[in-house]
């Protein structure tokens, strides 16, 4: 069956339009991505590193609690 004028002219702009899309949005959207993993690297080093030093706080706290309490129950005993 013989498509008609109008028909065919659809096709190819809907063809250009597919092209278009794949060539400049996906292109787009693909810099998008990456620039965003980038981003969420370097926000993971930072808050690695944020907790490091807070969980470094945390022991030396109760490293000296632990240590304060010894000498108060040694110093009781005694």
């Amino acid at each position: 069956m013989p498509k008609s004028k109008a028909e065919v002219v659809e096709i190819k702009d809907l063809a250009k339009e597919i092209e278009t899309v794949k060539d400049v949005h996906l292109a787009h959207i693909h810099e998008c991505i990456h620039r965003v993993e980038d981003e969420l690297k370097s926000n993971k080093e930072h808050f690695n590193t944020r907790i490091d030093r807070l969980d470094n706080r945390i022991f030396w706290v109760l490293g000296l609690t632990v240590t304060t309490l010894a000498s108060v129950i040694a110093n009781m005993v005694m």
